[in-house]
């Protein structure tokens, strides 16, 4: 609407939709639909986000037809319509044209009134000028690409949508394929383009890279384009794109290659088997448009996700073909806002509050899950996340220090964000060499110069760090009397010269403790 060709013009209706990309400027005089026409509709898989510049010409008196061509181009996914020579050759703009437009979310935007010196070439010109500086200057594909697929009609939001847009883009054909090359759909450049893609891709199958591209000599001259894009945990497919017209950017193809996964992911099996990994993805890897486009498609508010558990893969198996059952076991003890994988782990948001009694019974039964189904898998809660930054470091920390938390922690079921963030400072202290340990070890000392100094360390260890300074489950866990526990805690004190779990004198005891298991 800043194109100095729109400067004057109104919008009519369908302002909520102003947002919507426009790809392309047709010109269309549509007379009173006729069974041809809708047969000609029906036969496009998709024509959308397309801005129509009409005048009606045809059927300027005729209010009905304009609606119908409305209905018809909104059903096709076009994002609106700029009528020219209104009050010349459409006396006005009906007020039913108006209030169905913006029934529909279709814009509907009108030219100044009464001009007869408009040119449809004027703004036709400006359009795709802004449209491909765009392209080239903000290559956001994958953003545009689920934009688009949020805006077309349910009944498109398809594979052959996706390449079709893809297609549109790129001015290239795309094609997707199973593991074995099969194809499995495509969208060719031009749109009446026929080439023998199965076979062009079997002649070609030396070039078994997972991401590659290599020229095609001979009647047709082809880049050819091939990524590998994994939308479910159990498929392999390939996203094979061929130019005619010359090599494509490199940053321009990662794009597509990421918003065809991800739209793959969304709307790449139907309905009833959504995959919510996406989102999930989008919130690791901290990518808040990405974030808020999946959230608003699932009607997910990311915001409210303050809580994380994270269900990590010691053994780099593959969790992610239990994630609906994780998910079916979670919602017995507390609501789930959004349950998905992530790699080879499963990641849960649960929404509102628990208390922690509740906390350790939901975490508890993950665990016996795991357990019971031979996954070797550990459990991490984490709580507080005030922001989604908060849930991509929380997560890395994990993957990075969980093994180590294992060895400070062995007798954890399952851990807390606060135990990782702890291994990862023993971690620390550990990389900073020898003279640094010797700080923190040192403490020990005076503890093993005894007879008993073995049994007093052993002690302190399990008193600290697995049984949450109770001198009851220390006993039990060590096999002896409370009363040994409370003697060996007592001469402990007295040769370190502080009250052992009084904190923070206690605090570096802790470290030089977890230190001494880690080494």
């Amino acid at each position: 609407m800043e194109l100095p060709s729109l400067r004057r013009a109104k919008v009519l209706a369908g302002r909520n939709s102003l947002d919507r990309i426009v790809t392309g400027i047709t010109v269309l005089e549509y007379s009173t639909p006729t069974d041809m026409q809708k047969k000609l509709y029906e036969s496009i898989d998709f024509w959308g986000s397309e801005l129509i510049l009409t005048g009606f010409c045809n059927i300027a008196e005729d209010v009905e037809a304009q609606c119908s061509n409305i209905r018809m181009l909104a059903m096709a996914g076009e994002v609106g319509i700029i009528l020219y020579y209104v009050g010349l050759i459409m006396p006005k703009v009906d007020q039913k044209l108006i209030r169905l437009a913006e029934e529909l979310d279709f814009v509907l935007i009108c030219m100044p009134e009464n001009e007869p010196n408009l040119r449809y070439g004027e703004l036709i010109r400006e359009a795709m000028d802004a449209i491909v500086r765009d392209e080239l200057n903000n290559p956001t594909f994958t953003i545009d690409l689920l934009e688009q697929m949020t805006k077309v009609p349910p009944g498109q939001q398809s594979v052959k949508t996706i390449l079709r847009i893809t297609s549109d883009r790129l001015r290239a054909s795309a094609v997707i394929t199973d593991s074995e090359h099969r194809v499995l759909s495509e969208a060719s450049w031009p749109r009446n383009q026929s080439l023998p893609w199965a076979e062009i891709i079997n002649g070609t199958a030396k070039h078994s890279g997972s991401d590659c591209s290599w020229e095609i000599k001979g009647e047709q001259h082809l880049w050819a384009y091939k990524a590998e894009i994994q939308p479910g945990s159990n498929s392999r497919m390939f996203l094979f794109v061929f130019s005619e017209r010359d090599k494509l950017d490199q940053v321009l193809w990662k794009q597509v290659v990421e918003g065809v996964r991800v739209s793959m992911g969304v709307w790449g099996k139907t309905h009833n088997q959504t995959d919510l990994s996406e989102l999930t993805r989008a919130i690791i890897l901290d990518e808040p448009i990405k974030m808020r486009r999946l959230g608003d498609l699932y009607h997910i508010d990311v915001a409210s996700l303050s809580d994380m558990w994270i269900l990590r893969s010691l053994d780099g198996s593959n969790l992610s073909p239990w994630t609906g059952a994780v998910f079916e076991l979670s919602a017995l003890y507390t609501g789930i806002g959004l349950c998905g994988h992530y790699e080879n782990d499963i990641l849960i948001f649960p929404v509102g509050s628990r208390t922690l009694h509740e906390m350790d019974e939901w975490t508890n039964a993950l665990v016996a899950f795991c357990r019971d189904n031979s996954l070797s898998a550990k459990v991490t809660r984490c709580t507080l996340l005030q922001y989604t930054a908060d849930a991509k470091c929380a997560y890395e920390t994990n993957r990075a220090y969980v093994e180590e938390s294992t060895k400070i922690f062995p007798l954890r079921p399952f851990f807390t964000i606060s135990e990782i963030e702890f291994a990862k400072e023993c971690c620390e202290i550990a990389a900073q060499g020898k003279e640094a340990v010797r700080r923190y070890m040192s403490l020990l000392d005076p503890l093993l110069s005894g007879k008993d100094g073995a049994e007093i360390v052993n002690t302190l260890t399990v008193f600290l760090l697995d049984k949450n300074s109770s001198i009851t489950d220390t006993a039990a866990h060590l096999f002896v009397h409370k009363n040994t526990v409370k003697y060996r805690l007592q001469k402990a004190s007295n040769l370190l010269g502080f009250r052992v779990g009084d904190i923070p004198q206690s605090k570096n005891l802790i470290y030089a403790l977890a230190l001494r298991r880690i080494l």
